[in-house]
Formats: structure tokens, sequence, C-alpha cells
């Protein structure tokens, strides 16, 4: 559920921590690499969450077939599930208010509600949540300076393969051209209406803390 953006900056935070002990290169490509997948289901072990109607990784089954300290890519893909699982249960559904009865999504903070349908549709239909993740693109890479452009620069567009079928029958568009995409949308501000830059940076600031504590 985090986009491109996130999961690097989770991961550059994860480095902070554990530096050469991992191939920084293969690390942050494996924290892209489960998104890539055409059977998302699939490569994000999915079940059900707390809150019926989300899906989250199922970790248990993650941690048996992809936890391995010692192999950097896969180590990067348990790093990108483990920020799915707890930024859907700890940040999102807590983030808003969810009216199933009427099928709309509030943000509590200052009222705005759209349906459902708006708040997940596709990136090329408008969706809601991707144009509050456009916005935080902008802090990360601006603001806050929490993924550097040198980092991208040296991310290969291919990323390498893992040896496991589900990981690696990608889509054809790759990272960096769906990136590119997003970031071409022209949003040179932020305004927090969607996604209140505070309180998701803290969000990914408390998981990554929760990683290093329970998983090196």
């Amino acid at each position: 559920m985090p986009n491109i953006l996130t999961h690097l900056a989770f991961a550059e935070e994860v480095l902070r921590y554990i530096g050469n002990r991992v191939n920084k290169l293969e690390f942050l490509s494996g924290n892209l690499i489960p998104d890539l997948a055409i059977d998302k289901k699939a490569s994000h072990y999915r079940t059900s969450a707390s809150v019926q109607g989300f899906v989250v990784p199922n970790m248990k089954e993650v941690k048996k077939e992809l936890y391995d300290k010692n192999n950097s890519i896969f180590f990067g893909m348990y790093c990108h599930l483990y920020l799915d699982y707890h930024f859907i249960e700890t940040y999102l559904i807590p983030e808003f208010t969810w009216n199933k009865d009427n099928m709309m999504v509030i943000n509590p903070r200052n009222s705005k509600s759209w349906t459902v349908k708006d708040f997940f549709a596709k990136p090329s239909e408008g969706g809601i949540l991707y144009q509050g993740y456009n916005e935080l693109n902008y802090m990360l890479l601006g603001n806050g300076h929490h993924i550097k452009m040198q980092t991208l620069a040296e991310l290969p567009s291919i990323l390498p393969s893992t040896g496991l079928a589900v990981f690696d029958t990608r889509k054809e568009c790759t990272w960096r051209e769906e990136l590119n995409v997003y970031l071409s949308q022209n949003v040179f501000s932020y305004t927090g209406e969607i996604l209140a830059y505070s309180r998701f940076w803290n969000s990914i600031l408390l998981i990554a803390e929760k990683f290093i504590k329970e998983e090196l």
C-alpha cells in the first residue's frame, strides 16, 4: 500500500542502523521488487487485516519464506512487506474514519470525505490516496530530504532477479518509469488535506524502530 518513495524512505531509515551489514543497492532493490510482480496477491502473501475490507501480508508466511539477513535482496523484500503490514494496521486504518454504511472515507482532522471508490482509485483515475502520496513525494524528496537523488540514480531500472517465479514475473513498466509518471503530475506544494506529513513520517519512524528492535 505505501508508494515507491515511502518504501525507499523506510529502507533508508533501516539502513541508518544496519549500515554495511547488507549490500545497500540489493537491499533497496528488494524493497521495490514485491510491487513489480504481476501477481500482487501472491507477492504480498495477502490475508485479511484487522478491519474488514483491508488485506495485509501474512507475516508468518513472509518470515518463513523471505527472512534472510544474509541475502540482501530477500531481506529487502521482507522489509517491504513488513512496512506494508504495519503501515496499513498502525497508520492507514487508524488515520481515517471508515463509514461502511455509506461507503465513505472521512479525514477526522479536517472533515473532508470521499467515497471509498474514489479514495482507492488508481493513480490514472485520480485516486485520492495517490494524490496524498504525490504531495508526500514532494516532501520526501524536497523539504524532508529523506531520499537522496543520488540513491535514485544509483538504483538500476531493471532490478535483479530473485530466483522466485512470483517475484520475477514482473510488469513491463519499471519502478523508475512508474515513479517518473507520479513525479510528472506537477505537485509542487504540500497541503496536507489528505495525508498529514508529520503524522505520516512519525509513523514511518516508529515502524522502522520496531523493525530494528524485532528483526535485527
